[in-house]
């Protein structure tokens, strides 16, 4: 038999996850007890005392039909749980406000893309640096940033392409959820307001690597070469851009002298 193409119980898309195959869709019935473990365990969005029994309570009771549904419970909605008095309701209901403000490797993780860990999920963040970024990235950009393969950019492009995914992103931060973005220092990077052009084939690097340093360093890369353009790189059989450079005036460096002012270590 063919692996599924879609899930038979909410219809989106299925990812390859290892020898499986899941439903991208984090708020689907068929996983939402699962997802909503994952979602609260401590090294995601950590919410003390929402484990899989509670969970499975949750969904049992109708309380919780998707994933942002966690974030509007209130006191009188946690009672009507078996074994709930006062005190255990508030404490879980103070845990799930406590867990609204999360970083955005946190919340990446937290949300349950297929194949997407801790690991992969600070990678993101520290590609793309928003939320909205990422999830509008494309498969082909997602597989240049190193780490990330072919398996893993067509899970994360499927579930921001599923539309109860975005729609869950959207309950949750109308629920509160405040995505905390990292903060760059840019009073200090080297390449701050400055475009670079690479010409020629570069040999210690890629040229997606080579546009991440860039970015990275609060630069960005362009095609052409104009009297705007801040520097060119330069690598082996440098063509008409390197002229162009040089007639000029533009700032021309090679690929160790780029490296050294972007602070990359030199292979």
């Amino acid at each position: 038999l063919s692996p599924p193409t879609q899930c038979p119980v909410c219809g989106a898309e299925v990812a390859k996850e290892g020898a499986y195959h899941r439903c991208v869709n984090a708020s689907c019935p068929a996983v939402l007890v699962q997802s909503i473990k994952h979602l609260s365990s401590r090294r995601a969005m950590d919410i003390e005392g929402l484990g899989g029994k509670v969970a499975q309570m949750l969904v049992e009771k109708g309380l919780v039909k998707g994933l942002a549904d966690i974030f509007t419970l209130t006191i009188q909605d946690l009672l009507t749980l078996p074994g709930f008095a006062e005190v255990s309701a508030r404490n879980l209901w103070e845990a799930i406000q406590a867990s609204k403000e999360v970083p955005l490797h946190r919340f990446i993780y937290a949300i349950g893309i297929p194949n997407v860990g801790e690991y992969t999920a600070q990678v993101l963040t520290e590609h793309f640096g928003s939320l909205e970024k990422l999830a509008s990235a494309t498969e082909e950009e997602l597989t240049s940033i190193k780490g990330i393969g072919e398996e893993t950019a067509r899970s994360i492009a499927a579930f921001f392409r599923d539309h109860h995914n975005r729609e869950m992103i959207q309950k949750m931060l109308k629920a509160g959820i405040r995505v905390i973005t990292p903060q760059r220092e840019t009073e200090n990077l080297p390449l701050k307001g400055q475009t670079v052009v690479f010409t020629g084939t570069l040999s210690k690097m890629d040229r997606n690597r080579a546009k991440e340093l860039v970015e990275k360093a609060g630069g960005k890369v362009t095609n052409s070469v104009s009297r705007r353009t801040s520097m060119v790189v330069v690598g082996e059989n440098p063509g008409s851009k390197y002229q162009k450079a040089q007639e000029l005036g533009v700032k021309v460096l090679d690929e160790e002298e780029f490296l050294s002012l972007v602070g990359e270590p030199r292979s």
